[in-house]
């Protein structure tokens, strides 16, 4: 007899571990199965698991049989083909960056992966010869990313594992990255200039206190920051920003199993700009 416990659909789990969070015996059971699930689910995976209070409790809790982060050559490789094609919720970045890059020097892309904004987006933006730009990420998604950029011969565009270069960015853009720091605001705050403009897409924020959620996502576990919407908010207002532009990204959302009220129907993206 096939052992059904280790082939329940992830949906279908879901909404069993919703409707029965409610009885001990069952939520137990379930959470056992979902754990077992996620711990060792691979391939094209979207999952998360489990509330915690910091990156830490978070870390303690990804077996050691898995990777950890994009700081990996299957993590680094994993979303590349995303810079062949653009989504439903990269619009309104791509509405306020043709407004904002013909006075761009540089771009700071934060967390931008091996260019997926960038390649994505030149199909449809002008960018003109002497912009920069630059993405910060890990080791190894900037050797996976400067590869891509030599064969396809992207020659606006550079990569570095340092912030340095920030303080002298004109526009700071961080789409689907702010989630993977525990405090990126402090993070910010470490700057001595930041740019004038910052577009912020993909953020996990809802109307709860901040916490940490484990992520699999297929090559690799990692913590997962969940936002408190009006303390970031507050926080970006404090590093001497206004907050011009919000707008949903219904076609990305978040579910955590026998956590129901974590859910969020959809991501938010945000424009700052500091004052002249």
């Amino acid at each position: 007899m096939r052992r059904y416990t280790g082939c329940i659909d992830s949906r279908l789990l879901q909404s069993l571990a919703d409707n029965a969070s409610r009885i001990p015996l069952f939520r137990w059971t379930l959470n056992r199965v979902y754990r077992r699930r996620f711990n060792n689910a691979t391939g094209r995976q979207r999952l998360f698991r489990g509330i915690y209070p910091d990156f830490v409790t978070a870390s303690q809790d990804i077996p050691r049989h898995r990777l950890r982060g994009y700081d990996n050559e299957a993590s680094a490789a994993l979303l590349a083909h995303h810079r062949l094609r653009i989504f439903p919720f990269d619009y309104p970045v791509m509405f306020w960056l043709q407004k904002l890059l013909p006075e761009c020097q540089m771009l700071f892309d934060f967390g931008g992966n091996v260019g997926i904004s960038y390649f994505g987006y030149r199909r449809y933006l002008q960018y003109a010869p002497a912009l920069t730009w630059l993405i910060y990420d890990v080791d190894a998604v900037v050797a996976a990313g400067e590869q891509i950029a030599r064969a396809e011969c992207a020659a606006n565009l550079k990569f570095t594992t340092s912030l340095a270069e920030l303080s002298r960015a004109d526009l700071l853009l961080a789409a689907g990255s702010l989630q993977f720091i525990e405090e990126p605001l402090a993070t910010l705050r470490s700057v001595p200039r930041l740019p004038r403009h910052v577009l912020l897409n993909k953020l996990p924020v809802g109307a709860l206190p901040a916490a940490t959620t484990l992520h699999n996502m297929g090559s690799a576990l990692c913590p997962y920051r969940l936002f408190n919407r009006k303390q970031f908010v507050e926080g970006v207002l404090g590093l001497g920003y206004e907050l011009v532009d919000e707008w949903a990204n219904p076609d990305l959302g978040l579910q955590i199993p026998f956590f129901p009220e974590r859910s969020l129907r959809a991501y938010t993206g945000f424009y700052f700009r500091r004052p002249d």
